[in-house]
């Protein structure tokens, strides 16, 4: 291991996203994380979205530099090690609904009498309490309740095409816990940190989209910020421009295209752009729909004007910033052959190669961790011919659907 947490073991009970993307963050900063999975089928991100060879290609990005032991909680064997791995570890990162590590033996309250200086992260949608506690929480319900698809469109709500709160919640996971080692290095011992979706989605919002609802009373309100920018159609697809935001940006583009738009009332000052917006954006798209989109993303630069490509998503690794800061990291899977992920945007002392490992298949360190706990290997055997028969059902089911999509 390298990177700042080397030597920091952090358990991670958790399955999809959020909790993952902690893990994710923990381990690729240096961090021993041991993945925790059910025996069966194991973390069900494993089969969503892109699969090959019975990898999902999102489960391959959160899952890496980690390794992975099954256990059934269920087990009165299989949970006495998860007790032995929890008295050698330092953080315990989990994410089921409120209630139910209690009612398997594995909450808070109970690990802490086994490592008094633990650090226990529980990740919930709605938080441990309240009317909504018990709902089956995906990141859309989040994005409803924290307003994200009225923000989007008012007139037709819309969600965002990304789960941006299950990665966000991640992002404040990691930094809690992260907060929690140094208080931890402190002399201030071990704690409980239960972070919901919900209010890490609010943390996340308010700045901007909820500053029009800050003050109670009173305020200035000049519109939402997003007003300030737009899409722009050009021949071939896009350019985001921003361009009504201030005057002298705006009479500046107008100039450059001979464009008399910056004397018209309508469009003299930001409040009247705001206002006129709908008819000012088709106003431009008559001149920007003349050009690719390169040659107004130029033209826009040698002018200082703010611009940007709108990259289709197959292209975003061949933007040539992208490929300049080595951004995305192409690896050899030995396995699934050429495989794509970005580096950690924070390159910190110590930190060494990247990734360190890939994505494990399910159960694939059992033998390494259990022996480092002096398991018997009777029990290591029976995990592994459970793993073993759970693999070929796995590869059966995975083959029957392949079948079934080349029929």
């Amino acid at each position: 291991m390298s990177g700042p947490f080397k030597g920091v073991r952090v358990l991670e009970l958790t399955s999809t996203v959020s909790g993952p993307f902690a893990g994710m963050m923990l381990a690729d900063q240096g961090a021993e994380v041991i993945k925790i999975e059910p025996p069966g089928i194991g973390d069900l991100a494993r089969f969503m979205g892109t699969i090959k060879d019975g990898m999902g290609a999102m489960f391959s990005t959160l899952n890496r530099n980690k390794k992975c032991i099954c256990l059934d909680f269920k087990n009165e064997e299989d949970l006495s090690i998860l007790m032995e791995l929890v008295s050698t570890a330092d953080v315990l990162i989990e994410n089921y609904r409120p209630g139910i590590v209690k009612k398997l033996g594995i909450d808070y309250e109970t690990l802490k009498k086994i490592k008094p200086d633990l650090i226990y992260c529980s990740i919930s949608g709605y938080g441990q309490s309240g009317p909504y506690k018990e709902k089956k929480v995906y990141d859309p319900l989040i994005q409803g309740t924290v307003g994200i698809p009225h923000a989007q469109n008012s007139e037709f709500p819309e969600l965002i095409r990304t789960i941006i709160y299950d990665k966000v919640t991640g992002l404040t996971s990691a930094q809690a816990i992260s907060a929690a080692l140094y208080q931890k290095a402190n002399g201030e011992g071990g704690q409980y940190l239960p972070i919901s979706m919900m209010e890490s989605a609010l943390y996340y919002n308010w700045p901007d989209l909820m500053m029009n609802y800050t003050f109670d009373e009173g305020g200035l309100n000049l519109g939402e910020l997003a007003d300030l920018f737009e899409v722009y159609e050009t021949k071939d697809g896009g350019v985001v421009l921003i361009i009504i935001a201030n005057d002298e940006v705006f009479t500046k583009f107008c100039e450059v295209f001979s464009l008399s738009l910056h004397l018209d009332e309508k469009y003299n000052n930001l409040v009247s752009r705001i206002i006129n917006k709908e008819e000012l954006t088709e106003e431009i798209n008559k001149i920007t729909r003349n050009l690719s989109s390169k040659e107004l993303e130029d033209k826009m630069d040698d002018e200082g004007i703010s611009a940007s490509l709108c990259n289709d998503l197959n292209k975003v690794h061949l933007d040539p910033q992208v490929i300049e800061q080595g951004s995305i990291v192409e690896i050899d899977h030995p396995e699934l052959g050429k495989m794509r992920m970005p580096k950690p945007p924070a390159n910190l002392k110590g930190q060494k190669e990247f990734p360190r490992t890939l994505a494990p298949i399910l159960g694939f360190d059992n033998r390494q961790i259990l022996e480092e706990l002096k398991v018997g290997n009777d029990i290591i055997e029976r995990m592994e011919e459970r793993e073993n028969q759970n693999r070929m059902l796995i590869k059966a089911m995975m083959d029957a659907q392949n079948q079934s999509q080349n029929d």
